[in-house]
């Protein structure tokens, strides 16, 4: 299949954070997402918009009527013939695409407003088919976000620390320590956001755990990369 498609992304990144997307298609999005700098942005993208929605839910206490339904549902479904589960289960599919729908239709108004404002500045790693962390800031450059590809493979007494390089002689700044897994976001101070949105460039060094302790990089700079200019 070709994923090159940014609609293509869209849909199955939407489809893989919702849940629907399942067996083997989901451990093929996985695996794509683990080698497509393309496919790891659009699911981070996604659990974003998410992730801000269900933080503005309030918690709702469900009715007892509720909870006596879903146990009448697991019974009935325990009891039921082998074939018929089976019957049941070709249903998912199309029930999750619906229910997908759904939730695309509800929240497209919502993602628009509620969606952070954020721009790509680089994709750090040994070479162009091996991205280690893909790197985001605000618009107002106050917030940092860092997406890892993959996990990052290194000894305990080791850390990786985020460079800002300046074009003018500057010494570099630091922007705080590099997730080995996962995501990031961190706010930075008044004196980062200004050396991000004067820099460069953007390096990794090796620093000791807690990073550099004197403010300079003081281990190997194993990774540079150009920061984008739009």
């Amino acid at each position: 299949m070709n994923y090159q498609g940014d609609e293509l992304l869209e849909m199955l990144a939407a489809e893989y954070v919702v849940g629907t997307l399942v067996g083997a298609a989901r451990r093929r999005f996985e695996r794509l997402c683990s080698v497509s700098v393309p496919a790891s942005a659009a699911r981070g993208r996604w659990e974003d918009r998410l992730a801000v929605l269900a933080l503005q839910l309030a918690p709702i206490q469900p009715r007892e009527q509720v909870w006596r339904g879903i146990q009448e549902i697991i019974a009935v479904q325990t009891r039921a013939p082998a074939r018929a589960r089976s019957g049941r289960r070709r249903w998912l599919p199309l029930a999750a695409a619906a229910a997908l729908v759904g939730l695309a239709v509800w929240l497209g108004p919502r993602l628009l407003t509620t969606r952070p404002a954020t721009q790509a500045v680089t994709v750090l790693g040994a070479d162009t088919q091996h991205p280690q962390w893909r790197i985001e800031r605000s618009a107002d450059a106050r917030r940092l976000m860092v997406l890892t590809f993959g996990a990052v493979s290194a000894n305990a007494q080791q850390s990786f620390e985020l460079w800002a390089l300046p074009g003018d002689g500057k010494p570099p700044v630091s922007l705080g320590l590099l997730p080995r897994q996962g995501e990031l976001a961190r706010v930075l101070s008044e004196a980062q956001s200004m050396a991000l949105l004067a820099a460069e460039k953007l390096a990794v060094s090796i620093e000791p755990p807690g990073g550099s302790p004197t403010g300079a990089p003081t281990g190997p700079v194993i990774m540079v990369g150009a920061v984008k200019t739009s």
